[in-house]
């Protein structure tokens, strides 16, 4: 099961999702109905850059590595004039890689199998630990930053209504000393 959703005629729709540098990234795709579709699909990086482009056809396949960390979008362009479902299964990472083919062809046994691909699991979650890290550190600096200039408007706007106060004070008692009701 993947996601679903309709493209109008003469337009375009697309989903995206976050990567980090050079992962894996494929999916598979269907269109419904499929007789005379005429459009393309486009698999664009972080700067909109094309990764992958397909005047749509047989295999409804696509695979792209990231060359950046950032959103990635899958887009489809229904060039014909009827409304067309698309049917998108996207896979990241680990989820890509198809172990059971890496075993028939070396004849690798089952554990070594096994073995090699929680190896690709670990490196996988090591640089998507690393990417989110990186992440992480780039919203602290922006929260600590934050946190840093709301202090400072804090301590400018109480100085700044102490001040008023005390002048409003001086400003009455000079008053009322004019008047002589003081």
């Amino acid at each position: 099961a993947g996601t679903q959703f309709w493209v109008d005629p003469e337009s375009s729709r697309c989903i995206s999702e976050d990567l980090p540098e050079k992962a894996l990234f494929a999916g598979d795709y269907k269109l419904e109905p499929a007789d005379d579709f005429a459009g393309h699909i486009k698999v664009l990086g972080p700067l909109d850059a094309v990764l992958f482009e397909r005047t749509t056809g047989d295999p409804h396949h696509f695979a792209v590595t990231s060359e950046r960390a950032g959103l990635h979008k899958v887009c489809f362009h229904n060039a014909s004039p009827t409304k067309r479902r698309v049917v998108v299964t996207v896979r990241k990472g680990v989820e890509v890689d198809d172990h059971s083919q890496i075993a028939r062809k070396d004849h690798v046994e089952q554990i070594e199998k096994q073995l090699d691909k929680m190896r690709e699991m670990a490196m996988q979650i090591k640089e998507e630990m690393i990417y989110m890290r990186g992440r992480e550190e780039e919203m602290r600096d922006t929260n600590e930053s934050t946190n840093r200039r709301v202090l400072w408007f804090n301590i400018m706007t109480l100085t700044i209504l102490v001040v008023m106060g005390l002048w409003q004070i001086y400003y009455l008692k000079r008053y009322f000393q004019m008047k002589k009701l003081i």
